[in-house]
């Protein structure tokens, strides 16, 4: 029972140890665009996850504290879209 709950709360830190950071993205046109930067984006270390918001022009990341804000708009960048991390 307490190796269960020292598991727990072990994943409990760690959920919480992540960030949220927020792209603004130029050029997307269509569901593929999401696709792609998802793909490209979540390939960067840290990364946990990723939500595209096509209208919007956006996208928001999950990651890890240490995760680099930089290396995610340079993997949306080689893509070919402007982006540029808000702060």
């Amino acid at each position: 029972m307490k190796n269960i709950l020292f598991v727990i709360i072990a994943m409990v830190a760690v959920a919480s140890a992540d960030k949220l950071v927020n792209l603004k993205i130029d050029g997307m046109t269509c569901s593929m665009c999401i696709g792609d930067i998802k793909s490209s984006v979540g390939k960067v270390k840290g990364v946990n996850g990723t939500t595209v918001y096509l209208k919007e022009g956006r996208a928001q990341v999950k990651a890890q504290k240490n995760a680099k804000p930089e290396e995610m708009c340079d993997a949306v960048k080689k893509l070919g879209y402007g982006c540029t991390v808000v702060k």
